[in-house]
């Protein structure tokens, strides 16, 4: 019986399903194409570009035909293994075809990133692969981890690409925007993810420091503080310094996703600790410039906009 599994891939979100493995035995369908070792064609990055976003317009319907096939419970077992194994020969031949090309020198970043993404998606394609073969399921989530992996590797990849250098969006459009129109709509609600990509770096130590707002009076009321050892804490208003009311806990970036993780240990109230209402809270990074920072609340759907405060500005 065939099982189904919900994800994601590529750089769109309508999320297809697979179906879980018939297993057949000493089948010789197997497409058995491992990612060869080639020499890239270094192009210039109006090249590159147009081929990066051919290859990803291929790669995404490819995608979506392996999925359709693999939640197809019509087909007869044979049919359906020869069919699953043809559409990952599909994706194999774009990946390899992907690791044909490489960006110019002002975006070595970009090819670096996107190696990584393809080395991820033909780990999960290898893993597909072996799942239909064998029917053993685990095999289709551990694909998945791949695949996930590969997907964050590969939108970080095209946002860098984007940068300065407007392209289709992610689901290819109706050809008449791109990203720099996409991007002028995130900026009226405070979202700027390219000042993100150009002042984070990957160990995210532009982070650490307080932050929070400056009051009527131009007082500053510090919300969270990020210290340099990873440990972290949040204030309601006008609590800092006082821990008595106080959220106490860890911090981490994630350069590649653009994600801040808040982890809380411990919550105080009025001196007493409690249990926090969320041990985890992930914030998408949507802003860093000289005005301060934006973070996006991935589970509440909440915006958060803050200040940097240096400590010379706090009154003892």
């Amino acid at each position: 019986m065939k099982s189904k599994i919900k994800w994601v891939v590529g750089l769109t979100l309508p999320m297809l399903f697979l179906a879980g493995c018939t297993s057949i035995e000493n089948s010789k369908n197997s497409t058995q194409e491992a990612p060869k070792e080639v020499k890239a064609n270094q192009l210039s990055l109006k090249e590159y570009t147009d081929e990066a976003v051919r290859l990803r317009s291929e790669f995404n319907n490819a995608i979506k035909a392996f999925g359709e096939v693999r939640q197809d419970t019509k087909m007869e077992p044979r049919e359906w293994q020869k069919a699953s194994f043809e559409k990952i020969k599909d994706i194999r031949a774009i990946l390899n075809e992907f690791r044909r090309i490489a960006p110019p020198n002002s975006h070595k970043q970009v090819g670096e990133e996107i190696t990584v993404a393809l080395d991820e998606y033909d780990k999960g394609m290898e893993l597909f692969e072996e799942a239909i073969k064998d029917g053993d399921a685990s095999k289709d989530t551990k694909a998945l981890e791949h695949m996930k992996t590969g997907q964050d590797y590969w939108n970080h990849a095209y946002r860098l690409l984007a940068i300065d250098n407007p392209i289709p969006p992610a689901d290819g459009g109706d050809g008449t925007i791109n990203t720099d129109d996409l991007k002028e709509l995130d900026l009226n609600a405070g979202i700027d993810r390219d000042s993100v990509l150009l002042n984070v770096s990957k160990d995210g130590h532009e982070l650490i420091g307080k932050w929070g707002f400056y009051q009527e009076d131009g007082s500053p009321n510090v919300s969270i503080v990020l210290n340099k050892d990873g440990s972290y804490e949040g204030y309601g208003n006008g609590e800092y310094p006082n821990k008595d009311n106080a959220l106490i806990g860890t911090w981490e970036w994630n350069y590649i996703q653009g994600v801040v993780t808040f982890h809380h240990d411990s919550k105080y109230v009025n001196g007493k600790k409690q249990e926090p209402n969320r041990k985890k809270m992930p914030m998408e990074l949507q802003r860093y410039n000289e005005e301060g920072i934006q973070l996006f609340d991935l589970e509440s759907m909440t915006s958060y906009k803050y200040e940097k405060i240096e400590d010379s500005e706090i009154k003892n």
